[in-house]
């Protein structure tokens, strides 16, 4: 029987070789090291801080599938140019649709509008003030989309709004079906994308929206208002001071009064009644040795 070549242990290694495993959420600032978890295609690339899709067609996907259960919450920041043209569209998909196809979902931003297409149809759009800063938006699924937009500075601590767009929606067929891919997408080009997390819930659940600052790995700045309201006072420190040496020397007082009052106590030993009792004892007929002789020789005169 002729045994099997390398090339045949070979083959049978790569059929065996486990799927990559579908991740439930991540969170991305965009530095050299989280760059590596994206594939870029059509142009884009990374930079220190951000990923640039200068050209139309420019595609952004997180490499491993997702597995994003039956809700999902994602949050980005991104600019966008002030044309009307500008288009930036983040896109959920099933693992298994080929590319060409048009996503499952789609939330498409331009510099006026926003609208949310299902399989390339539209489902419902709002409208929004163009800005020159970068917009950080939400999206919470569960059961109906909500999505809420906020214009900051892109290292900025975004501001939490009210939802601008809520649509109900029926997306249990498609992630039901499996993990999904996830990424965005631009046919115009000339967009950045500064941060993107993604967090995916097994089942349906009342869906709080991401907040950037427990995930993203760069630390808000601090508050620039209360941290100048701070003031020094000298009278301030003072008073303090007083107070500190007053509560210090109440405690002093205690402690040593404490400590007196069970240092001078004496300890009483309890006397109990004697139980031996003393009784006269009377002799009767008992003489001593003297008298005895005494009255023999007064006998024998």
């Amino acid at each position: 029987m002729p045994m099997p070549s390398p090339l045949h242990f070979l083959f049978l290694l790569l059929l065996l070789a486990p799927a990559p495993a579908a991740s439930s959420s991540f969170s991305l600032d965009f530095f050299p090291a989280a760059a590596a978890q994206l594939a870029l295609s059509g142009g884009a690339n990374a930079t220190a801080a951000a990923i640039s899709m200068p050209f139309p067609g420019a595609r952004v996907q997180y490499r491993a599938p997702i597995a994003a259960g039956l809700a999902f919450s994602t949050y980005f920041a991104f600019a966008l140019p002030a044309s009307a043209a500008s288009s930036l569209a983040f896109f959920l998909t099933p693992s298994a649709a080929a590319r060409r196809e048009p996503p499952a979902l789609a939330v498409a931003f331009s510099a006026r509008h926003v609208r949310v297409l299902l399989a390339g149809r539209a489902a419902c759009q709002a409208h929004y003030s163009p800005t020159r800063k970068a917009i950080h938006a939400w999206i919470d699924y569960n059961a109906t989309l909500h999505l809420r937009l906020s214009a900051a500075g892109a290292t900025n601590h975004p501001t939490l709004t009210p939802p601008l767009l809520s649509c109900p929606l029926d997306l249990s067929p498609v992630l039901r079906r499996g993990p999904v891919l996830a990424g965005f997408r631009t046919p115009s080009g000339n967009c950045t994308l500064f941060s993107w997390a993604f967090h995916a819930a097994p089942y349906r659940m009342h869906s709080q929206p991401l907040n950037p600052a427990n995930l993203l790995t760069t630390p808000p700045p601090p508050e620039p208002d209360r941290v100048a309201g701070r003031r020094y006072s000298p009278w301030g420190a003072a008073v303090s001071l007083l107070f500190a040496a007053a509560c210090g020397a109440m405690l002093t007082f205690f402690l040593l009064f404490l400590w007196y009052t069970v240092t001078a106590r004496r300890p009483v030993t309890p006397v109990d009644p004697s139980d031996v009792a003393y009784q006269k004892i009377v002799l009767v007929g008992v003489k001593d040795d003297a008298a005895t002789a005494a009255d023999d020789g007064a006998a024998n005169k």
